[in-house]
């Protein structure tokens, strides 16, 4: 019989005015892999962060292979055998991915000197093993966010460790790139490894986990065997209920459709190649396409981030240059990023400041590090807060204290605020539990039947079926096809994001 590697017994985690966890128990087995779900704001993250040294408990015990351990930092928990992904990158943006991945561990010569041989070498045995074709040279800041998230992989993997602690580790990742995921899970259950499992994607758990612990409002609801359950069951243990089950409603537009973003043969050198469409008021364009497909690059471009491009982009029918996101904003686009860490959130300012950074102020009083319209704004917030179910404390909590699906949600409640008609939403639903990511789908499609012109660039295709109008598939930097109608389906945008235009559509 498997013998428990990490046990948890009675952890609670307090932080101003939030109990974050309650009394939580579980145990982590060798060889097993033990998922952990739970709504946004259930505990999931804060409980991974005191596993791996970056919290601590304000009560309980952890037990690692029957001795009780303490840490006090990261290094303690490493040293103990924890090696952790977490959901938010911990990268050193202008060190290369080697360095990156030994960051504070770095083999060194007999003369005391780094051996940046070995570290080179060793980063590409296991970049290899990931199936990454990236160069352990390359420096992380010119990556793209999910060859972000394999790095972040690839440095767990590096580590001697016996607990691998995986916080949504497919978030940003393609098809492709799961499955070579989950066969380096597969490797570790024969080595013996405990593996934590943190997840919003049911059927990723359903496939490949053994037990699951379901945390509800930071209390443990249960740990059950996956073989003993089917889908619903888990999300009505994480609700207290069970989900309403409905389509997103495909609501007529209240506007006439009227072109609000036009671009014509646009190109941006190895990305993007003749690449042309428009974009309607009143309409949702999906984006799909694998990791390369040039989907992110053309988002920044249309939010003015990446330059060098050549063709043409208009807005209302006027020729723009998007020279830097200052102007996209002034021509009423506005961009939810899919990097919230970094380009999304403002760690050190409150949520109430976090969802109205961009919005235009009037009869503005100081607040803090802000000025802000205090009775309207506040207000504002608090409609915003209650339509997104933003689980926060107060308008003043600092936003890197909420879990990072609410950060989401603080990021989306920003989009609602501002003033832009363009909204380019960017991984809309990353890190949302499966009833909120329900409400923002139905959301997306209510903004653009009040007249919003709506991209949504997203790696989950059944996502982008339900809420699209049409959808344009790139592949190596060409649309290969504009779907709609019957032709928008889950099959036809796989085939054309590999290349392969077997449906006919035109691009």
């Amino acid at each position: 019989m498997a013998e428990p590697i990490l046990i948890a017994k009675n952890i609670s985690k307090q932080f101003p005015g939030v109990r974050a966890l309650d009394d939580v128990d579980i145990d982590l087995m060798q060889g097993e892999v033990h998922a952990l779900v739970g709504e946004n704001g259930a505990g999931k993250s804060t409980l991974v962060k005191i596993f791996g040294g970056m919290y601590r408990p304000n009560s309980g015990s952890l037990f690692i292979s029957g001795r009780e351990v303490h840490f006090y930092e990261p290094l303690q928990s490493q040293v103990a055998g924890i090696s952790v992904i977490t959901q938010e990158f911990d990268l050193v943006p202008q060190l290369t991915v080697a360095e990156n991945i030994y960051l504070g561990r770095e083999p060194v010569l007999p003369i005391r000197l780094i051996d940046w041989k070995k570290i080179n070498q060793r980063s590409t045995q296991i970049l290899n093993e990931l199936g990454m074709n990236i160069s352990p040279t390359q420096r992380v800041e010119y990556l793209s966010v999910a060859d972000k998230q394999m790095v972040e992989i690839a440095k767990a993997l590096s580590r001697d460790f016996r607990v691998m602690i995986m916080d949504e580790p497919t978030a940003t990742l393609n098809a492709a790139e799961v499955e070579r995921l989950f066969k380096i899970i597969a490797k570790l259950r024969k080595r013996n490894v405990a593996i934590l499992y943190v997840s919003h994607r049911l059927g990723e758990v359903f496939r490949i986990a053994d037990r699951v612990t379901v945390l509800r409002d930071g209390k443990k609801v249960g740990t059950r065997a996956v073989k003993s359950l089917v889908e619903k069951d888990v999300i009505t243990m994480m609700l207290g209920r069970e989900l309403e089950e409905r389509e997103v409603e495909r609501i007529v537009s209240g506007v006439e459709q009227t072109e609000a973003v036009s671009v014509t043969d646009l190109n941006l050198q190895g990305t993007l190649d003749q690449v042309s469409f428009s974009l309607n008021y009143g309409e949702v364009l999906g984006c799909a396409g694998l990791i390369g497909s040039g989907r992110s690059e053309l988002v920044r471009i249309l939010f003015g981030i990446t330059a060098g491009w050549e063709g043409e982009i208009c807005v209302n029918n006027q020729p723009v240059q998007l020279k830097n996101p200052g102007e996209a904003l002034k021509q009423g686009i506005f961009m939810l990023t899919d990097d919230r860490k970094t380009e999304g959130i403002f760690p050190d300012l409150s949520v109430l400041e976090n969802v109205l950074i961009n919005k235009v102020k009037t009869k503005t009083v100081w607040l803090g590090k802000l000025f802000i319209a205090q009775s309207t704004e506040r207000n504002k917030y608090k409609e915003i807060q209650n339509y997104l179910s933003i689980q926060a404390h107060s308008p003043a909590q600092i936003i890197s204290t909420l879990s990072g699906g609410n950060q989401q949600k603080v990021i989306f409640g920003r989009a609602l605020v501002s003033q832009s008609k363009i909204l380019l939403l960017n991984e809309p639903t990353r890190g949302v539990d499966v009833g909120t990511k329900m409400e923002i789908r139905e959301l997306i499609r209510q903004l653009a039947h009040d007249g919003h012109a709506v991209l949504v660039s997203s790696s989950d295709i059944p996502e982008l079926v339900k809420v699209s109008d049409r959808c344009l598939v790139l592949s190596k930097g060409r649309i290969i096809g504009i779907l709609e109608g019957e032709k928008l389906s889950e099959d036809n945008i796989i085939a054309c994001a590999v290349g392969h235009n077997r449906i006919g559509v035109g691009s």
